[in-house]
């Protein structure tokens, strides 16, 4: 019987197995209709399965050849019991996922194991070798030798000078290119001193042999270009040739290959054969560099400066014009504040991409402009903080003109009509005009600290003094918020308020009376006259004292332009314009108008502290009827300094980008709206100092970083968290002070840059940069939302440690001091008296106490 299973079993050169089984292939059809299905009916806890030997027979006989068990079939007839033990071998030990016991012997053997006696358990002594006493063989002789021990006294040297020399020495500081010396730092080479020559006795030195190494080429290349030229010539059959040609013969090989020559030429107007598709592959060839990788590089587009009026000045805020393309406008702001005698005075400045040398329109400033921003209704509105806390307002609506290419004709007699208009223009060929601001808010209704940041509320709503956002019917922007270190936010209102409109008498109330507010200045109603009607202090609630606010971020409503709006946006561009009637606008009664609930007045502040705050700008009252500001609902200090950009997600309207400037630290922040435990990403940036910030407006994962060493970082929250996916250097030889995106059209977006020379410049971003990778918005939400299971189970696992540490506390509190156990306050006592005794008796034998 064993010889027939061995002979009996599969051919496959698998490994051996004992006698007596044989290993089995099962189909799952088999396996079904023996009741056997691996890892179901039999299990590696449980792999036995006794099958009838007559319903082994009757499955041959059913299948003949086709039965698993055909090629067993004459040792099953010859088993002699009536079942068969089929046993599942989910290791495949043999080979095979079954193996069929064939032998009565081999099947009572593996059912019932033998029993094996338990050995006696024979327990070693284990003996511990004693030490042995030391014997010195001379290593503490070579162990002190190798000390290194003061061989002289230490020379003390004294350096002064006489008290009359202080102050006569004249230092002259300059300014120094970082790319003059290696890696930004004089370095200062070491060389040999001839006053010391010290001899070296012994030095111990490693030496290795190694084969001598060579290197050699094969291929020459060729370095030096020459001039080199070819000629060809036709090939001409001869004159014997041309008379042996017959021309029935031409004629019909030009019917042969008419019908070919016909289908090239209309392939090749179809489609270009020798374009290369794999370069061309989702991308254009221009994209590509000559390595076949994509580009990644900030071209530069273009770099605008004026010498007449950048020169001792930085850029404090850029701004790109709403409605006219190619139009930027720049806040400068002088680098020595203080200086008394100003070069040409505080100034925003239009630069257009058809004379980038020369300003387009200066706006003058009462002084420097740290923050400034377009209307959204009316692109010719701009409105601007100065650091003296003041509100201005221009209105440049009669001087859009020069914004555009020079052109003749009737724009030039338009231009004579207006020049006198604000009387303020220069009237010079090529020079930029003057334009004077509108209005200003008066110096004691204004912040008392500089304004870091203003944003316009959209048109589609308005806001009542105790700060219920209402129904704006007049559909245009009215409406500003201004920050400052202060501890404030301000609203401010650009309609003519009640006090001016009944200050006018009534014999000028007229319509040509008002009209000549729209004509010579639609503002000079606020004259004066211009203050908050809603102030919002930020007190601190946890300690004493308020915040310092410096930059803050409104939530991203919806701009619904009506029709009247946006013809007067886009026919702005070209001067013809008519400008709007602000001073027919009242401000309406809060009871007249229905107020709005779905609006959100939550508002990010960034403070000087680097604390970001979350809070409501509507006003409460309190048992007293009295308005007070809102407690700030979440309160967090995660960045060590200013925070200087607080900027919203275009693609997520509750994600906000928040930075600071503190070198070495994590100086960049991701938050949602929502989440009060904490930042969702933390971005380290330890290269330079991290001066500005902004979303990229078409990849919802990429976000751009400028540096004070005049560097820009791409962040890609998908690829890389830890460290940004591209860094450009020398962006700008001086520093980062701004930072914007903006697109143009669908293969033009530009990143600006202005920097601390005075200097605006326009990068082209690369596609790798602009051109969105498939479903990247649907891996940016997945992200976030990881994130923020992430912080929230981290804030539960928090919240569990404090309750256990707590809850240990609480029970060592309540647990009563046995009787007679001496504490670990008693046990440090006593074994401070013993070292007491000690140190007294040792100081005895050498009879330094009595």
């Amino acid at each position: 019987m064993p010889s027939k299973a061995s002979s009996a079993s599969t051919g496959d050169d698998g490994p051996g197995h004992p006698e007596g089984i044989i290993p089995m292939v099962l189909t799952s059809a088999t396996q079904e209709h023996f009741g056997c299905i691996a890892d179901e009916d039999v299990t590696g806890e449980n792999p036995y399965k006794l099958l009838k030997k007559d319903d082994i027979v009757e499955d041959m006989k059913t299948k003949a050849a086709v039965s698993d068990f055909s090629p067993v079939k004459q040792i099953i007839l010859d088993y002699p019991e009536d079942e068969l033990l089929l046993v599942y071998d989910r290791d495949f030990t043999y080979g095979q996922l079954f193996y069929l016991v064939v032998t009565p012997e081999a099947k009572e053997k593996i059912l019932n194991p033998p029993e094996t006696e338990p050995e006696e358990d024979l327990v070693d002594e284990i003996k511990t070798p004693e030490p042995k006493e030391w014997i010195s063989l001379g290593s503490e002789k070579e162990i002190d030798e190798e000390t290194v021990k003061q061989a002289r006294a230490k020379l003390t040297y004294k350096f002064s000078r006489a008290w009359r020399d202080f102050g006569n020495i004249a230092v002259s500081l300059s300014d120094r290119n970082v790319a003059d010396a290696k890696d930004g730092i004089v370095e200062c080479v070491s060389y040999p001193d001839r006053r010391f020559n010290v001899k070296v006795l012994q030095r111990d030195c490693a030496v290795q042999a190694i084969p001598i190494l060579q290197s050699s080429s094969a291929q020459t290349q060729w370095k030096y270009m020459r001039n080199c030229c070819t000629q060809y010539a036709p090939g001409e059959l001869s004159q014997n040739e041309k008379e042996n040609i017959a021309p029935q013969s031409l004629s019909d090989f030009y019917d042969a290959v008419k019908d070919r020559v016909l289908h090239a030429l209309q392939q090749e107007e179809i489609m270009n054969v020798f374009k290369d598709d794999w370069m061309a592959l989702g991308r254009e060839t221009e994209d590509i560099d000559w390595a076949g990788k994509v580009s990644d590089v900030l071209m530069l587009n273009q770099a605008f400066s004026d010498s007449d009026c950048s020169q001792d000045k930085e850029i404090i805020c850029v701004q790109w014009h709403p409605t006219i393309q190619g139009v930027i406008v720049a806040a400068m702001a002088e680098k020595k504040r203080q200086q008394l005698i100003r070069s040409t005075g505080p100034l925003l400045v239009f630069y257009s991409f058809s004379d980038p040398a020369h300003a387009k329109i200066l706006l003058e400033c009462p002084d420097d402009i740290l923050a400034f921003e377009f209307c959204p209704s009316d692109p010719n509105v701009i409105v601007g903080g100065c650091v003296n806390g003041q509100v201005v307002l221009w209105e440049i609506s009669a001087y859009v003109t020069h914004l555009h290419p020079v052109q003749h004709g009737h724009h030039q007699k338009q231009e004579s009509v207006k020049t006198d208009m604000l009387g303020l223009e220069d009237n010079k060929h090529g020079k930029a005009p003057l334009v004077r601001y509108s209005a200003m808010s008066g110096v004691e209704n204004s912040h008392t600290a500089p304004i870091t940041d203003v944003h316009w509320l959209p048109q589609t709503f308005q806001v009542t003094a105790q700060g219920v956002p209402v129904e704006n019917k007049s559909n245009m922007a009215v409406q500003l918020i201004t920050c400052s270190p202060d501890s404030s936010l301000m609203f401010w209102d650009i309609r003519m308020p009640k006090q001016a409109r009944q200050a006018i008498p009534e014999k000028q109330n007229d319509e040509s009376q008002m009209a000549n507010y729209s004509v010579n200045n639609p503002f000079k109603y606020l004259e004066r006259m211009w203050k908050p009607f809603i102030t919002v202090p930020l007190v601190n609630m946890e300690r004493n004292g308020d915040y310092a606010p410096t930059r803050f971020n409104l939530y991203p409503f919806t701009n619904n332009i009506s029709n009247s709006n946006v013809a007067i946006s886009e026919s702005g561009g070209d001067g013809s314009a008519l400008t709007p009637d602000y001073s027919q606008l009242q401000i309406p009664s809060a009871k007249e108008l229905p107020s709005l609930e779905d609006i959100n007045t939550k508002i990010y502040i960034g403070t000087q502290d680097g604390e970001i705050v979350y809070t409501d700008w509507k006003m409460e009252k309190n048992d007293l009827d009295q308005l007070l500001s809102p407690k700030p609902l979440h309160l967090i200090k995660i960045h060590p300094c200013l925070v200087n950009t607080i900027e919203r997600s275009p693609f997520f309207k509750d994600i906000v980008l928040t930075g600071t400037s503190l070198f070495g630290s994590c100086n960049i922040a991701i938050w949602k709206e929502g989440v009060l435990d904490g930042p969702l990403f933390l971005f380290p940036s330890l290269e330079g100092l991290c001066t500005s910030a902004c979303w990229s407006l078409t990849r919802p994962a990429v976000f751009f970083v400028g540096k004070g060493d005049g560097k820009v970082e791409v962040w890609n929250i998908i690829e890389k968290t830890g460290e940004a996916v591209h860094v450009q250097e020398h962006m700008t030889n001086g520093k980062i002070t701004c930072i914007k995106a903006s697109t143009v059209s669908s293969k033009q977006h530009f990143l600006t840059l202005g920097d601390d020379l005075g200097m605006v410049r326009v990068f082209q971003i690369p596609p790798v940069f602009y051109i969105a990778s498939r479903n990247e918005r649907l891996n940016v939400g997945k992200c976030i939302d990881q994130q923020e299971e992430r912080l929230n189970d981290l804030m539960r696992r928090k919240e569990v440690w404090q309750n256990q540490a707590q809850a240990e506390v609480e029970q060592k509190k309540a647990e009563p001091e046995k009787p007679g156990t001496p504490t670990e306050d008693q046990d440090e006592m006593k074994e401070y008296e013993n070292f007491l005794l000690l140190e007294e008796s040792i100081l005895k034998s050498m009879g330094l106490t009595s």
